[in-house]
């Protein structure tokens, strides 16, 4: 694909199709012509962002979510990087938008949060085997293997492993 055509519309398609809508629905949804619809999903198409965003509020997003969606990078490959802090081992991995890490601690590790590092963003934490207890803003939640919970970053919060434990966290803008 040519750095020129770096945006596939065919996922307007898909969001269509998971809506069980077809084209003639969304293009009288939108207000646009079902030919605007046809070439955008067929590739053929140059849309403003006007039509952007006609589409996009069908589907309850905006026009700047829909060109990210539309964005053709189909992957993305993360480097991961040791990470040691607190008891916490394991590896980090960054995207864009979000951080992923993949984390062991023995009973007894325990983790204070750092607002000042978190901006707009979640956390979610994934406890994959062992018990950890999640403090935020005060409020205590005790995790086992297959429960999560997820909160904004920038609130206080830490992670007291209380059984040795095996967890995922990501981080990821709010949008």
């Amino acid at each position: 694909m040519t750095e020129l055509n770096r945006f596939d519309f065919s996922i307007v398609r898909n969001l269509r199709m998971k809506r069980g809508m077809t084209a003639e629905a969304l293009a009288q949804k939108a207000g646009i012509t079902r030919a605007t619809i046809v070439k955008l999903e067929s590739g053929k198409g140059n849309p403003t962002v006007e039509t952007l965003g006609a589409i996009g509020r069908v589907f309850q997003l905006t026009a700047s979510q829909l060109i990210q969606m539309a964005e053709t990078c189909a992957t993305e490959s993360g480097s991961p990087t040791l990470f040691d802090q607190d008891g916490f081992q394991g590896f980090k991995t960054a995207f864009s938008g979000f951080e992923a890490y993949y984390l062991k601690a023995p009973a007894g590790s325990r983790t204070v949060s750092e607002p000042d590092l978190h901006e707009n963003t979640a956390e979610v934490c994934f406890v994959v085997s062992g018990r950890v207890r999640v403090t935020v803003l005060g409020e205590t939640t005790e995790l086992g293997p297959g429960s999560s919970i997820r909160f904004k970053a920038i609130h206080d919060h830490e992670f007291e492993v209380m059984q040795d434990a095996e967890l995922m966290l990501i981080h990821h803008f709010l949008t």
